[in-house]
């Protein structure tokens, strides 16, 4: 199976604020000194201020990196090492006044149980209530089974927790799943799989939604998201996020008629109780 190759380099971007895009610049007023074009950037307001990239390299030779920042400003950054079919996950920070990541704390309880085959099947971070880091990613299989491998930051913030598989009823993976989690303690971890024992075939795919309201403590039993059958694309990623006050949302591609793979959006305002889904773009493509 094709891996995605070795990434040397990652772009984090600060992002300007919605407020400040659509806010209208005030036009300086004209002096005796000059054209107001020649007044000095320190007068220009935040809004006018250009973004600022900076390019860091991924940390101990890692590869398929995951980084997320914190209001704080510090980078939590999630890496893969080892063999592309069974490999290991790694943590580190950066604080902003730091010049160099921390340490790297291994993710994965069971040593290769990561994989990297794919660009779609690797680890997934997120940041939830006191700045604990959640981490989800698919079981590579080395002992023989199938999962949704689940682990978060212990309390001490020093190591993670013994990993979980919180595959239940559900099999044939195939795509990569996601987690996303609040500043209330919900964790949601999502994947797309068929049901145990249904016939096969990309149209009887569907989402499914593990939930957890206590910081990741416990999960139920994973639940198909939404009815609709609009099947889903088998090696196509997902991405969940969620926005606080019980609000969380996913994104994934369809599968239906062998032709269509088309972006659906579910949201949830009930803490992934229920989801609504709404169709975003088409895409046609036999493959």
């Amino acid at each position: 199976m094709p891996y995605t190759p070795r990434i040397l380099t990652l772009l984090v971007v600060a992002a300007i604020g919605l407020a400040g895009c659509t806010r209208p610049v005030p036009k300086p007023e004209a002096t005796t000194g000059g054209p107001p074009e020649s007044q000095p950037d320190r007068d220009k307001s935040a809004a006018e201020q250009p973004s600022k990239v900076t390019v860091l390299r991924v940390p101990n030779g890692g590869i398929q990196p995951q980084v997320l920042a914190d209001a704080m400003g510090t980078l939590h950054l999630i890496y893969y090492k080892g063999d592309p079919g069974a490999g290991d996950l790694f943590y580190v920070r950066r604080e902003a006044s730091q010049e160099r990541f921390s340490d790297p704390i291994r993710v994965n309880s069971r040593q290769a149980s990561a994989i990297a085959a794919g660009s779609v099947r690797g680890g997934q971070i997120a940041l939830g209530k006191g700045g604990r880091i959640h981490v989800a990613w698919n079981d590579s299989g080395k002992a023989g089974g199938e999962g949704v491998l689940y682990a978060r930051m212990d309390d001490s913030g020093t190591a993670f927790e013994e990993q979980r598989n919180l595959l239940q009823t559900t099999s044939i993976m195939d795509g990569g799943c996601t987690v996303a989690a609040d500043d209330a303690g919900n964790v949601y971890v999502a994947w797309h799989a068929l049901k145990t024992g249904d016939e096969r075939g990309e149209v009887r795919r569907k989402v499914w939604v593990a939930r957890s309201v206590d910081e990741g403590k416990t999960f139920s039993g994973e639940a198909a998201a939404w009815a609709k059958p609009t099947g889903v694309c088998p090696c196509c990623s997902m991405r969940a996020f969620a926005a606080g006050q019980g609000s969380v949302y996913a994104l994934y591609r369809s599968a239906t008629d062998g032709v269509d793979r088309d972006i659906y959006l579910l949201a949830s305002t009930d803490q992934g109780k229920n989801f609504q889904g709404t169709l975003i773009h088409n895409w046609k493509v036999p493959g």
